[in-house]
């Protein structure tokens, strides 16, 4: 009779995620340092609220992927006045933002791999208003605040980085992109979406099923990772999102592998399989992948 396979140990699994890390440092060095822009939201005429995100700018940018984390939607930026230049750029970067290099959200701590491969990658931190409330961004994805602050930034991205297209890609909770593209077409809305483990049950208020989504016009990507057990963002759900988005292009569901590393939050949090954890670089790729193949 065979024996059970051996599990991995610690020391074999805190190896591969070292490697990993490794691999995100070196795609870092392919493009300049981030920088910090803080800007004054539009839908406050008096600015006394801004937004803050994290630019990852490689020097010919190919597209540009806005990066909304899930959670509360804070990456740990202290903003506290807007940039004073009308264009925050690597030349003149806001300095009044404090960065948390080491976020452990999925999407944030994988920004310099998506930079790596050649996209302007801004990492967005909540608006200061739902940075002063108990739960952020919690139920508030489809928000029409929160909806004009993306549009902002989609607004700020096209005339920064011109002439190519801008993608929204949101993580768990992260669903805004699919409130924003339901109500807004290209130019002012996304030219695409991508969705990792997203929410996408029938009763959470920050759901992609939630949204308009048979008004959506732009190519949609909905990934997970095989070993994500988090109630909410299960796979099986993304089939109803799949049938309502009946307006898309193209509409995709890929899948990456479980990394097999221990997690060290809960099963609903980052450094989980249901925040690739350990898998980045391959979640990383299948993004990519379906960009070139969806032709933005």
């Amino acid at each position: 009779m065979r024996n059970p396979p051996a599990r991995k140990s610690r020391s074999s699994m805190w190896h591969k995620w070292l490697l990993i890390l490794a691999l995100l440092l070196t795609a870092a060095t392919s493009f300049a340092q981030d920088f910090v822009c803080t800007l004054p939201v539009s839908r406050d005429p008096t600015s006394v609220i801004t937004q803050s995100f994290i630019v990852s700018a490689p020097p010919t940018p190919s597209a540009v992927l806005i990066l909304l984390p899930g959670g509360a939607g804070i990456i740990k930026l202290t903003p506290t006045t807007p940039n004073s230049s009308p264009i925050c750029t690597a030349s003149t970067p806001s300095t009044d933002g404090t960065l948390e290099i080491n976020s452990s959200n999925f999407l944030v701590r994988s920004r310099w791999l998506f930079a790596g491969h050649g996209f302007y990658t801004i990492s967005l931190n909540a608006a200061t208003d739902f940075l002063s409330t108990t739960n952020g961004l919690t139920d508030e994805q489809g928000s029409a605040n929160h909806i004009s602050d993306v549009l902002d930034i989609i607004s700020w991205a096209r005339t920064t980085v011109p002439d190519v297209p801008v993608l929204i890609v949101g993580t768990s909770r992260g669903t805004g992109g699919a409130f924003v593209a339901g109500l807004n077409s290209s130019p002012a809305g996304p030219d695409g979406l991508v969705f990792t483990d997203p929410i996408n049950n029938t009763t959470d208020p920050d759901s992609l099923l939630n949204a308009k989504l048979s008004a959506i016009s732009v190519p949609v990507l909905l990934m997970d990772d095989a070993g994500n057990t988090c109630t909410g963002t299960l796979n099986s759900g993304n089939v109803a999102v799949k049938k309502a988005l009946t307006s898309s292009p193209e509409v995709s569901r890929e899948q990456v592998p479980a990394g097999g590393l221990i997690p060290l939050t809960d099963s609903c949090k980052e450094l989980s399989d249901h925040g690739f954890f350990g898998v980045e670089d391959k979640a990383v790729a299948k993004i990519v992948a379906w960009i070139a193949s969806a032709g933005l």
